[in-house]
């Protein structure tokens, strides 16, 4: 806070009655600048960073270049089977956060707007603070609102399965009766290709499907798993594609639905929110449209010795996604060292240089024997970072 100086000034004995006012000035302006998470320098933000008004209204307008994306922020505390206090860190979840919005917004030429349900409006601006320091071009980029995490009365005890809040993305269509669509992302997420063809997967949908998602290609298949699930490995809840539209008229009631597999099989699960779209989607798979593997490529698609996605061989990977804490264990460097490069990147300077540091770091993995499963995958490099190499060539000189 800026010092100020002033001298008191007495009549009869009596402080001026302006003294008063000059101490309301103070006070002011001292919460002003140290207290910048409560709500009555909201509005600076709004104003700065590009804060939606909590308004409630549909966000999805045909025609515009605006995308949506659904966050859930929760901290919450964590029980035996939810990873400890690491797994629900809010610090870990605001900077992995923080990663995934700044590759956004690195790739992207749209208006990006998330929507973050959490269980603290002081999270929420702190999240959204991770962008003050952007330049004004980016800022632009991305919108903010804010919900806050809701369950139905008789499902509170949903609210702490597996990870805190995890199940709460099952009741976005009821959080959001004038939504049209969105997409779900975890977090622990990275870019390597522009948001607007996420987006435009939409497209592929049919008259009947209502969402998306990709492979999970582990875990399913496994005595691990108690719970039916869809297709031949069963889906990753990580990114979800959701024409929230279809939901609501979904003729079993999207959250009843949702409800009756929960309730049914509620011993079994295990995944939380992931296990019960499976058993939903094993019961009615013409819902569901499969996203490619490269679009939600996890730790446990290269680190069993072998490419486990014939996609991201060919085209190298779209989103990169951390799951299992693989951004930040130091178990598996080759995915780490992408998260650590963006997360050092700063936004404005050359994505020439951020691919060339990217690939230094890769070869370093390799050649200093850091530890990386994924390092015996033949040309791991060049998969991990081929859609990044493209964006490149096609808006840039190399």
């Amino acid at each position: 806070m800026t010092a100020v100086s002033f001298r008191f000034i007495r009549t009869r004995g009596q402080v001026m009655p302006y003294l008063v006012i000059l101490y309301v000035v103070i006070i002011l302006v001292f919460v002003r600048h140290n207290f910048a998470g409560k709500e009555n320098v909201e509005e600076f933000l709004r104003s700065s960073l590009h804060i939606a008004p909590d308004s409630g209204v549909g966000l999805h307008n045909k025609g515009t270049a605006e995308i949506t994306f659904f966050i859930i922020l929760c901290e919450g505390k964590p029980n035996d089977n939810q990873g400890g206090k690491t797994a629900s860190d809010i610090a870990r979840q605001l900077r992995q956060a923080a990663v995934m919005l700044k590759s956004a917004a690195a790739l992207s030429t749209s208006v990006l707007r998330f929507i973050v349900v959490a269980d603290s409006k002081k999270f929420f601006l702190r999240f959204v603070n991770t962008t003050s320091s952007w330049p004004q071009v980016y800022k632009k980029r991305v919108i903010f609102e804010y919900r806050d995490v809701w369950y139905p009365a008789d499902r509170e005890d949903m609210r702490s399965m597996f990870r805190v809040c995890a199940t709460e993305r099952l009741f976005l269509p009821d959080m959001f009766p004038k939504l049209d669509a969105a997409i779900y992302i975890d977090t622990d997420l990275v870019f390597l290709r522009p948001p607007e063809q996420l987006w435009q997967e939409f497209r592929k949908f049919n008259d009947v499907q209502l969402a998306a998602m990709a492979p999970c290609l582990y875990h399913y298949g496994t005595r691990k798993n108690k719970v039916p699930f869809y297709g031949k490995t069963g889906l990753n809840a990580g990114i979800m594609h959701m024409n929230i539209t279809r939901m609501r008229k979904f003729s079993e009631g999207w959250t009843a639905a949702n409800m009756k597999m929960f309730d049914k099989y509620k011993k079994k699960i295990k995944l939380a929110d992931q296990d019960i779209l499976n058993i939903l989607f094993h019961k009615y798979g013409e819902l569901v449209y499969e996203l490619g593997c490269e679009w939600n490529y996890r730790i446990f698609q290269c680190s069993q010795g072998y490419n486990m996605c014939p996609h991201a061989a060919t085209n190298g990977v779209s989103i990169l996604h951390g799951n299992a804490m693989a951004f930040v264990n130091g178990a598996e460097m080759k995915l780490q060292v992408i998260f650590e490069s963006w997360e050092q990147h700063v936004l404005g300077s050359s994505l020439d240089h951020l691919l060339a540091t990217i690939w230094d770091k890769l070869e370093a993995v390799s050649t200093n024997h850091q530890p990386s499963k994924c390092a015996r995958v033949s040309n791991i490099n060049n998969i991990l970072t081929k859609e990044l190499q493209k964006h490149l060539l096609n808006n840039y000189s190399l």
